[in-house]
């Protein structure tokens, strides 16, 4: 009996560890970083350390001495285990910033808001350079536009210093489960977006906010700033056309310039970097945040919460 209960064990190790190895080079994510301690060009010792990439030796950032590199694999082995017990798959996943950022995909359910079906992810985040520690956030895209938006809602700041395995995927569990109801969240506000008519003012507020665009100053206006002016317009009404002239077409409009205008020209960066750790994350960030607090402002909606 304990031999059939060792061999049933053996047999679901080996069936996660392919599953693993199946994420990690799905996702190119098959690779691991090394710590170095840092050096003056004299000889001298410093008290930091340098994060590596084995693969390509690349550096993805200077950290203390203390810090504990979180290798891709435990990230994906924690992942693949803990969406196991709440019924997920990790569908997507990848790289940013040459690998100083790494990120994991669980599908949710689609959902349907306005006249868009809107593909839903959660996302694991971890990064190589001391930057964050772990993290857990909402992804998602408006399949007629293909518009991302990305959510962060919580680092985790004793993941890595949990001891065990098993004491990993219990706190990831747990913050899956927390960042599903999120996610929950985040869809009811949209379609609350949805049912509140945009207005003018509405729009003015937000290229401003949003963008630093003074628009009643025209004299003001050189041409680069026009020109980006035009593009923002130009996003907005596409999106007010399709989607209807509520605040649901308006957030779109911006994450429609972000991810379709704005990303081509981001120096170095790609898409996946622009709108989850660029300067398009922080404009749409802006953009959700600008628009709850006109709709707090100016209706007696009150902002879904669970």
């Amino acid at each position: 009996m304990q031999q059939e209960k060792t061999t049933q064990e053996n047999e679901t190790t080996l069936v996660q560890g392919l599953k693993v190895l199946e994420v990690l080079e799905a996702t190119n994510l098959n690779w691991s970083v090394r710590k170095e301690d840092l050096i003056s060009v004299s000889g001298l010792e410093t008290p930091n350390s340098g994060i590596y990439r084995n693969d390509t030796n690349e550096w993805l950032g200077t950290t203390s001495k203390k810090y504990t590199p979180y290798q891709n694999a435990e990230l994906v082995t924690t992942i693949v285990e803990a969406s196991e017990h709440i019924g997920l798959e990790i569908k997507k996943g990848g790289i940013l910033s040459k690998g100083k950022l790494v990120y994991v995909q669980m599908e949710l359910k689609e959902e349907y808001i306005g006249n868009s079906a809107i593909k839903r992810y959660i996302t694991a985040l971890n990064s190589h350079n001391g930057s964050s520690s772990i993290g857990f956030g909402s992804s998602n895209e408006v399949v007629v536009c293909q518009n991302s938006f990305f959510k962060i809602y919580k680092e985790l700041q004793k993941f890595r210093h949990t001891q065990t395995a098993s004491e990993k995927i219990k706190l990831a569990v747990m913050e899956l489960k927390n960042t599903i109801m999120e996610d929950i969240n985040l869809m009811n506000t949209f379609k609350l977006m949805d049912s509140i008519s945009v207005t003018d003012k509405a729009v003015h507020d937000l290229i401003q906010s949003c963008f630093g665009i003074n628009i009643d100053n025209k004299e003001d206006h050189k041409k680069r700033t026009s020109n980006k002016l035009d593009l923002i317009n130009e996003a907005i009404n596409i999106e007010l056309d399709l989607e209807g002239k509520t605040m649901w077409g308006l957030f779109n409009g911006v994450t429609r310039y972000t991810n379709h205008y704005a990303s081509k020209n981001a120096p170095t960066k790609t898409k996946e970097d622009y709108i989850m750790n660029g300067v398009g994350y922080n404009i749409n960030i802006n953009a959700y945040d600008t628009i709850l607090g006109w709709i707090e402002e100016n209706t007696k909606e009150s902002i879904p919460t669970i």
